[in-house]
């Protein structure tokens, strides 16, 4: 072993151990929840195999929790990434307070979540919520967002939005200032311009970054809980019962910890799945490059 390698295994190595201590021992013992029928009230916990994906499978909730949380996180990566396309290639274009632009779009990430989903509550109570005070306004009737189950998907929709477009904006400004000046002088020599400056420009060479921006987010709208939780706690019904809520209401409302465990498990091969998909896409951007 040479001295640099000896090194990197002193300073790396103690905090590689803690690591994986601390992230394979609570996803070890979950595994061993799901496969037990723990229940504290009742303080049983025998071991019960696949009983509790097999009643998961059979579960209707467990279906529609799925499907919802497939079609948001769709929908909300997708506006997102959009979105945030847009606000990337418009900051790189201006010359003038671009540093204070930046700053304000970035202010949806730097408060407290909760507090900052509570506020989105207020904003939108149909009673005194400033939204439909403005909507009265202009003479348009108090809408119930969190009241009605497509208005309450649509809310949450807007919420994590506004909340991580600017994430995905810091993601693709990086790629669009780092196209190097000379690749577009050289496509203007060549009569590009406008849409096709960005098809056969822009958008390839941003390919790599938007492949990063689409894995960061598509994993962490999967497992969305705590806008979900504080807006509309799931409800009305189960209109807004995503796979990490029914998770989290199987575990700690029902006190059925192998159920609830078991449904994360499920959660947690969904992410990989897709994630694997996503770091398989970037690899065949690097290596086409």
């Amino acid at each position: 072993m040479t001295p640099q390698r000896g090194y990197r295994a002193v300073f790396l190595g103690p905090m590689t151990a803690l690591l994986a201590i601390v992230t394979l021992t609570p996803f070890l013992y979950g595994l061993y929840l799901s496969l037990t029928d723990t229940t504290p009230t009742a303080g049983t916990s025998d071991f019960v195999g696949m009983a509790n994906f097999v009643a998961l499978v059979g579960d209707p909730a467990f279906w529609r929790a799925l499907r919802l949380t497939v079609l948001f996180t769709f929908f909300a990566v997708s506006i997102e990434v959009v979105v945030g396309l847009a606000l990337a290639m418009t900051l790189a274009t201006l010359r003038r307070a671009q540093h204070l632009l930046r700053a304000l779009l970035l202010l949806p990430l730097a408060g407290t979540p909760v507090a900052v989903f509570y506020s989105w509550r207020i904003m939108l109570n149909p009673s005194y919520g400033v939204v439909d005070h403005l909507l009265g306004l202009a003479g348009i009737a108090p809408v119930p967002w969190l009241g009605h189950p497509t208005t309450a998907v649509v809310s949450l929709l807007v919420v994590d939005v506004w909340q991580w477009t600017p994430f995905v904006m810091v993601i693709l400004y990086g790629g669009v200032v780092a196209i190097p000046a000379e690749v577009r002088e050289a496509a203007e020599v060549d009569g590009a311009r406008g849409l096709s400056m960005f098809r056969h420009v822009t958008l390839p060479m941003l390919l790599p970054y938007l492949g990063l921006a689409l894995l960061f987010r598509t994993i962490d709208a999967l497992k969305t809980f705590d806008s979900i939780a504080v807006l509309t706690s799931g409800g009305p019904g189960d209109a807004t019962v995503t796979l990490n809520l029914l998770s989290y209401r199987q575990a700690i409302t029902n006190l059925q910890f192998g159920k609830g465990a078991a449904s994360a498990i499920l959660l947690l091969v969904l992410a990989m799945v897709v994630g694997r998909v996503l770091v398989g896409s970037l690899y065949r951007v690097r290596d086409a490059r």
